[in-house]
This record gives C-alpha cells, structure tokens and sequence, in this order.
C-alpha cells in the first residue's frame, strides 16, 4: 500500500545548510519529501506549483537572511495569502534578534535558530516531520 509524502518547503541559499537539512530529513523520506528553494521568491513560486498540483505542504521553512527575496518577505506574503496563511512556517535562521523573534510571533510563525550540530539538526528534523504526520514513530537514527 503506497501513501502520499507530505511535502515541507526548506528556502535556504547556503548549501552546507541544505545539504546537512537534507541529510537529517534522509531518513523520513519515505514519508517527507523536502522541496528546496534558493529564496523567497522561489519559494513563493514553488508554492503556486504545487497549488496548482492539489499538493499543501505541511510545512514552510525559512532561512532570514536570502538574496532576491529574505525569509521575512516571504512569511509576509504566505501569511497574507488566502490559500497559503494556514500553512505553518518557521523562521529558521542564525539570527537571535528579539526584533526577528518578534516578527515571526507577530506573522504567526516559530522562530528557531539554527543548531550548530547534526544532532541538533536530526532532532529538528524529527521534530518538523513529527508536524506533517503521525505515521512517523521514534526512530533509530
């Protein structure tokens, strides 16, 4: 019996970042599949695609600090958009500025900052992929 992934939406620009996400999230790929975009803008248009496709992503991650289109940018247009304002989002950045913790609290997002070790990262990763889906048990990873 096959099930559908649910969909998560990583907007980094560096790739060390996203190659260590990707790593973490390698063992729920069987249920989480992790679209990758290089900013906000991308991010944006990556969500009007799988729109168009009946697919919601369970979950949108934002780096701050992007070219084109920054993190915060993008919360703002998601969360003002009758379609995508239900979709959690998360600021995950290496910021730790009470004026960024803000904002994320005022556009409903959670605001995390980046751990600095795998472990740290698996742990995130376990915990976003718990988000999106409770076919996902404790696992040895």
């Amino acid at each position: 019996m096959s099930h559908k992934k649910h969909t998560i939406i990583y907007a980094e620009d560096d790739e060390d970042d996203v190659q260590l996400v990707n790593e973490c999230f390698a063992s729920f790929s069987d249920v989480i599949e992790v679209r990758h975009a290089c900013n906000g803008q991308e991010a944006l248009e990556l969500l009007e695609n799988l729109h168009q496709q009946q697919i919601t992503p369970c979950l949108i991650i934002l780096d701050i600090n992007m070219p084109v289109m920054d993190g915060k940018q993008a919360l703002v247009k998601i969360k003002s958009h009758p379609v995508f304002k239900e979709i959690p989002a998360i600021l995950f950045t290496t910021s730790n500025s009470r004026l960024d913790i803000a904002f994320a609290q005022n556009w409903g997002a959670d605001f995390i900052t980046k751990p600095l070790n795998y472990e740290e990262i698996t742990s995130l990763a376990k915990e976003f992929s718990k988000r999106c889906t409770n076919d996902i048990k404790t696992r040895e990873i």
